[in-house]
């Protein structure tokens, strides 16, 4: 196996635990599981509990705090052992993407077998993986003092940076593809249109994720559960009330954060269909393909979302839900790794 496909398989695995622990921390966040661990320790928090007084230890730990305190006060043993695994897993996973991650990339650069270019993105991505972890802790920190749950801003964060190391890995692996050329000197109006097309709708995306965060964060999926109103209107009340609020007071607004993200995805939803709309007119092969793929994903997606909504928020299709922004993501960014192709390849010689 040469360099290449050695760095490759390296970056399909991280993009596969990457994957695998978005999904893992959807799991945690929707079972109310993140504040069952309440204390943070590198090497010994690998270490689960081994029998019955070290569970009935942390269990006495979980109870002195307020999420236990003011919502879990009828939790058995067995729940909280259920509750606890989650978390519990969560951080485990976290600690073997940072392993899989940091000693392949330290034998690679001593061996210094990356560019500088390669050298630049995966020292930002260690960077961010580094400071994932502590976000993680200070998302969980924010649950364990007076409120029952962690802050959405910090959960929103965490999410978000999660989702950006996925983005940039993806993008990585995809350059890897183009041989080189993924900065090709020639460019045209077409191909950078729809580049500038494909970037908008990650933004996009990544603002509705973000919002998604806090929808899950304050429970504001249950709150208004028709569409495409909000009770008897198409605004929250506190936007109906016609005074004028901080922003920090309407992002702790639940009615608010729904209608945010509802608008959001809207949002999304246009602007991602727009997108294929162009790509379909370019009329070649490859981003016909990818143009339909598009359009069925974003509007899978938003559908989905609004089935949420009736259904009072169910576990599972709250989990596709988060599942599909991540398809989407992906889709969008081998839909610009295409097109980056296709512009290498028709570039004029010199």
């Amino acid at each position: 196996m040469n360099k290449s496909k050695i760095k490759q398989t390296w970056i399909g695995i991280n993009l596969i635990m990457i994957i695998s622990m978005i999904i893992i921390g959807g799991i945690t966040r929707l079972t109310d599981s993140g504040l069952s661990m309440t204390e943070w320790n590198l090497i010994g928090g690998i270490i689960p509990p081994l029998n019955p007084s070290d569970w009935l230890e942390l269990f006495n730990k979980y109870k002195n705090t307020p999420e236990y305190l003011l919502k879990n006060f009828d939790m058995s043993l067995i729940e909280f052992k259920k509750i606890f695994f989650w978390e519990y897993f969560h951080r485990i996973w976290g600690r073997l993407i940072g392993i899989t991650y940091t000693i392949p990339f330290l034998l690679f650069f001593a061996k210094g077998m990356f560019d500088s270019n390669e050298k630049k993105t995966y020292i930002i991505l260690l960077l961010l993986g580094s400071f994932q972890a502590f976000m993680g802790w200070f998302m969980v920190e924010s649950g364990l003092s007076e409120r029952p749950d962690v802050s959405h801003f910090r959960l929103s964060a965490h999410l978000l940076i999660a989702f950006i190391i996925y983005i940039i890995l993806l993008d990585r692996f995809c350059k890897n593809f183009l041989n080189g050329n993924d900065k090709p000197n020639y460019f045209t109006t077409k191909y950078n249109f729809q580049i500038t097309n494909i970037n908008v709708s990650i933004i996009l995306v990544l603002i509705t994720v973000g919002s998604g965060a806090f929808v899950s964060g304050t429970n504001a999926g249950w709150a208004y559960n028709n569409f495409p109103y909000m009770g008897d209107s198409y605004l929250p009340p506190i936007l109906l009330e016609g005074n004028l609020y901080s922003i920090r007071k309407l992002f702790n607004d639940i009615g608010f954060i729904q209608f945010f993200h509802r608008v959001m995805a809207t949002f999304t939803l246009i602007y991602v269909l727009m997108t294929f709309l162009f790509l379909f007119k370019t009329k070649l092969k490859a981003f016909f393909i990818l143009s339909i793929l598009l359009a069925v994903i974003v509007i899978s997606q938003y559908l989905l979302g609004i089935l949420i909504l009736k259904l009072y928020v169910p576990i599972p299709l709250g989990l596709a839900h988060q599942l599909g922004s991540l398809i989407l993501l992906s889709s969008l960014i081998i839909t610009k790794c295409e097109i980056k192709k296709k512009r290498a390849i028709n570039r004029p010689s010199f």
